[in-house]
């Protein structure tokens, strides 16, 4: 539950802004995938590696906006994320040349990665325990409307007003976003934190809370990237699937995870967060299994089965493994949450880009994945208490 007076009444507020800031990680990728085509007309370029930018800028930054989120307060670093984000987009719109897009794509990964940490914080400065875990989970619910419906957004966007529209929405957006919480966002940073340079990086990152379960929570979603990176290949190109099924599958996809979120919020209540993350990573485990044993069966139903057991894992896995890497860290949430961020962000990109590139079936690929990395983190979780 909130943990003082204050923290009680900013924690809706609080949680509305976390919510509202962590959409524009996602939608920074989703919204202009449909419009990758026209863009690679217009610059004659592969514009692909501005996702992978996009994606570096908004993972390292976390480590620079976490201690500045500490020592200037959540709001400043919040609200000046989404003005870099805004200004980004909208010079990505006018942009003239590769050179010019990849540097807005880099601004509006670094306004996202402020946007992103002081949401994490946030919701750590208000909650802790099991209502940490739960905020957390209802973050990634959130998170899973945007790849639901931002695609079909973009590409609409794209088909009437051209690629240019997609970025401009953007910008808006995120100037909406800014208008709306520079008036009700409040200031969460505990006082004492203030005047108190707190402890460094190295010294949170060697804590065993923040390692073991910063592991699981980036296994989880090194998974679900892993899952998206690969899916075009196994369904597309393999599978002789239509780009608009596939999106049909990847948005029914995204509704479950955001579904399986909100189901693990009342779990997390009754059994407690390391039971439910326990829970999840055996659902993974059995996803794994199922990979490589369906993996030579006609159909979309062989791949897009096993993710599904994967996304309800993977659900019930990030909410509680992120909120129990955050609850020692009441004095410097900002550098914690950068910490996790950043792993994550870098761990996804790391393991997608390996099993994109070894030379076999995805399904395997990812199957052998979901099976050494769930085990990997049931052991380091095994010996822990079931309390949360």
């Amino acid at each position: 539950m909130p943990h003082s007076s204050l923290a009680v009444r900013q924690s809706n507020p609080a949680t509305a802004a976390a919510i509202l800031l962590i959409l524009f990680n996602p939608l920074g990728v989703d919204l202009y995938l449909a419009a990758l085509p026209a863009l690679q007309r217009h610059f004659q370029a592969d514009v692909s590696a501005s996702i992978s930018v996009f994606v570096f800028c908004l993972g390292l930054g976390q480590l620079l906006f976490g201690p500045l989120a500490d020592r200037a307060g959540r709001r400043p670093v919040a609200l000046g994320g989404l003005l870099a984000y805004a200004l980004g987009s909208a010079l990505a719109s006018l942009s003239d040349s590769m050179g010019s897009f990849m540097l807005a794509r880099m601004l509006q990964g670094l306004g996202a990665s402020a946007s992103s940490v002081c949401a994490f914080t946030i919701i750590r400065d208000c909650f802790s325990g099991n209502a940490a875990a739960q905020r957390y989970s209802m973050l990634n619910g959130a998170l899973n409307i945007v790849p639901a419906l931002a695609p079909a957004l973009g590409g609409v966007l794209t088909e009437l007003y051209g690629w240019q529209s997609c970025f401009l929405f953007l910008a808006v957006s995120a100037l909406a976003a800014l208008a709306l919480l520079a008036r009700l966002m409040p200031e969460t940073r505990p006082e004492r934190v203030e005047n108190a340079a707190g402890p460094g990086f190295l010294q949170v990152l060697r804590h065993p809370a923040l390692l073991r379960n910063g592991a699981c929570s980036s296994t989880a979603l090194g998974l679900i990237v892993s899952y998206v990176t690969l899916a075009p290949t196994v369904l597309i190109e393999r599978g002789g699937l239509s780009a608009a099924t596939f999106g049909l599958l990847f948005g029914a996809n995204a509704l479950l995870i955001m579904a399986a979120s909100f189901i693990g919020l009342g779990l997390i209540g009754r059994l407690g967060p390391r039971r439910v993350l326990k829970t999840g990573l055996a659902i993974m485990l059995a996803a794994g299994a199922l990979l490589p044993a369906l993996a030579h069966q006609p159909g979309a139903w062989h791949y897009m089965l096993p993710i599904a057991v994967l996304s309800v894992g993977f659900a019930f896995t990030l909410g509680p493994a992120a909120g129990m890497a955050m609850a020692p860290f009441a004095e410097s949430a900002g550098r914690a949450a950068a910490l996790l961020g950043c792993a994550q962000m870098l761990f996804a990109s790391a393991l997608s880009a390996l099993l994109a590139a070894l030379p076999v079936a995805g399904e395997l690929a990812l199957g052998g994945a979901v099976i050494a990395l769930s085990l990997f983190c049931l052991a380091l979780q095994w010996r822990m208490p079931a309390r949360g």
